[in-house]
């Protein structure tokens, strides 16, 4: 079976508290009457005049009456029980929209591939540690329908937070999907096309331009630490410096805070504005490293403006 990367494995993980979590303003009860089904899967995003502050803490008073959606992340492609809540918030300024997303994780899993000592080799080696990730998908060419494997030409704008590579630097990984019936130039892999293998896909996943907020050091040649880190973090810039990122865990939750500007003014970045709806999705990934086919349902992401609100 082929598997696809949007960063991570997903597992599914244990039930979680949104708005009532750690570090979180009291509910808006009109936002949050009824099911998500009821609701549908629209996540609104009002206009503040104080910007939250990008820290992962989540009290930040524009949050106090964002309206919240939660969604299921789950297998999009087999039956499967169970799913992963994940509750979402949006807000945006004049210049910036802001994301607070919140799941549940039993533990913190905050390295990667941390470079081991090995005695019976007597040098370094990669261990099985991995990270906590999070990863948000934006429409910006052609349909969006959240499957990978769907067989649709499209293009995603894709943010990645990973507890390790990105997050002590602030920022969160920004990059391109493109799914292509022909082959791309530069890096790609081929894939079966779900429920034709008659059909291949084309995948490419640049990250944007720039210089990454993930850095990744060699492994020391000579003895040091018994343990020590493999990534450490980067100075972004250009587009790769798009989407500020940080995340805090609490009691067995995870508050991640994104922002990035409404408009770049790269192309390789979904453009927002008020009044507008674009599609999207979320996954969250548990100290694993192959994405199975596990993300959220689409969500219609809408930025009210305030006469129509």
């Amino acid at each position: 079976m082929s598997y696809m990367r949007w960063g991570l494995v997903v597992v599914v993980l244990a039930t979680v508290a949104c708005s009532s979590g750690p570090g979180a303003e009291a509910p808006d009860p009109a936002a949050s009457a009824g099911t998500p089904a009821e609701r549908g899967s629209r996540l609104e995003s009002r206009r503040v005049a104080a910007a939250p502050v990008v820290d992962g803490d989540g009290r930040d008073q524009a949050w106090a009456s964002a309206p919240e959606l939660t969604v299921h992340v789950g297998e999009v492609y087999l039956e499967e029980s169970g799913k992963t809540p994940v509750c979402l918030k949006s807000v945006y300024t004049a210049t910036h929209v802001f994301f607070l997303i919140r799941w549940s994780d039993t533990t913190a899993d905050t390295t990667h591939k941390t470079w081991v000592w090995d005695e019976v080799s007597g040098r370094y080696g990669a261990g099985g540690d991995r990270e906590d990730v999070l990863a948000l998908a934006l429409e910006l060419a052609g349909p969006f329908d959240a499957k990978m494997l769907s067989g649709v030409e499209a293009v995603w704008d894709v943010w990645q937070w990973k507890a390790a590579r990105t997050d002590p630097a602030g920022y969160a990984m920004d990059k391109t999907h493109s799914y292509t019936a022909a082959k791309p130039g530069g890096k790609a892999k081929e894939f079966e096309v779900r429920g034709d293998p008659a059909r291949t896909m084309w995948i490419a996943r640049p990250e944007d331009e720039g210089d990454s907020p993930q850095r990744s050091q060699p492994a020391p040649e000579a003895r040091g630490a018994d343990r020590v880190p493999q990534y450490v973090p980067g100075v972004p810039s250009g587009s790769a410096a798009d989407v500020r990122a940080k995340g805090r865990w609490v009691e067995g939750q995870w508050t991640v805070e994104l922002s990035r500007r409404l408009d770049t003014g790269h192309p390789d970045d979904a453009v927002l504005s008020p009044g507008s709806a674009r599609k999207m999705a979320v996954a969250v990934f548990d100290r694993a490293e192959h994405i199975h086919h596990r993300v959220s349902e689409v969500i219609e992401l809408s930025l009210v403006d305030g006469a129509r609100r």
